[in-house]
């Protein structure tokens, strides 16, 4: 309503605009100038801001959602990751041969880019442009191909979303990549969490293979999950380099059927990130330290994946 009550003002003849990058602030209906100005100078024509400075608008939202430590919205207008997204097999087909037929602007125009959801909903066609976005050829009528479609849809029955954990799909892609060898295999992991006097401890063991040799390795953390994500960043980054300074930015966890009580199926989501590249993973389980231990595991193997491309 505020971004609504400023175009308005301005196309009644108002020369100045108040608002904050996001709406963020301590009032209620702060205007986000970042649709303000969107729609002023990509939909009004004025200029308001020069065209460079537009196209630096995701930059500057996503910049300064991390600086507030605040989530910003799939679909925010404009800028958010959600707001040219596109999911369904026929849609995606046509969304890729007519993009103005769909998209109101091009994305690029603010920084932005058009992004294809994979689902349960997903085809062939979704699948191949989704591959293509992380560089990768998948050939339309190879069975493989037909195989990675079905077995996704397997997946979406089991839980698993990949919607917002592009990197656990760009894996799955991987992994069936001509020569794809996985850099370690989890052979076993173990956790435990004790109360001494009045605090609470939490470790975990892992068994790591990589290249035949079995690594065994130990921490402690805050919590279970904590602990698990030590045991392996001590076992693999002494052999694996690009796991430096990667860190957890993120952990969310969905109960998908609450009405089983304890033995529910739990989805959990892991950010991840290092420098300025953020990616996202998915485990799902009805233990919820294995569904943890499995977004973990794809985290960690997908920034040395693309590290060796």
């Amino acid at each position: 309503l505020a971004v609504a009550n400023s175009l308005a003002g301005v196309m009644a003849g108002a020369d100045m605009v108040q608002g904050t990058i996001n709406g963020y602030g301590e009032r209620c209906g702060n205007a986000n100038l970042v649709s303000v100005v969107s729609n002023l100078v990509l939909k009004l024509g004025l200029d308001a801001l020069p065209q460079t400075s537009v196209e630096r608008f995701s930059e500057l939202s996503r910049t300064v959602a991390e600086i507030a430590n605040l989530a910003l919205p799939l679909q925010q207008p404009f800028v958010g990751h959600g707001a040219f997204a596109h999911k369904g097999g026929q849609h995606v087909a046509a969304v890729l041969r007519h993009k103005d037929a769909y998209q109101h602007i091009d994305p690029a125009l603010v920084g932005n880019e058009a992004r294809v959801l994979v689902s349960e909903l997903s085809g062939r066609g979704n699948v191949l442009a989704k591959a293509r976005e992380f560089g990768l050829e998948l050939d339309r009528d190879d069975p493989q191909t037909r195989w990675l479609v079905n077995h996704l849809k397997e997946l979406e029955h089991q839980g698993y979303s990949y919607e917002a954990a592009d990197a656990s799909f760009e894996m799955l892609v991987r992994r069936l990549q001509p020569g794809y060898v996985a850099p370690w295999t989890v052979a076993d992991f173990t956790t435990q969490v004790r109360k001494n006097g009045g605090s609470v401890h939490a470790e975990a063991t892992v068994k790591v293979e990589v290249e035949g040799m079995l690594f065994h390795t130990a921490a402690s953390g805050n919590g279970p999950v904590n602990a698990l994500d030590a045991a392996l960043r001590k076992a693999l980054s002494p052999r694996f380099p690009a796991l430096d300074d990667v860190s957890l930015h993120d952990y969310k966890v969905r109960i998908l059927n609450g009405d089983a009580g304890t033995a529910a199926t739990t989805r959990v989501l892991v950010e991840s990130g290092k420098g300025t590249k953020r990616w996202t993973t998915v485990g799902c389980s009805s233990n919820i330290i294995e569904a943890s231990l499995l977004a973990l595991v794809d985290s960690l193997e997908y920034i040395v994946a693309l590290d060796r491309a």
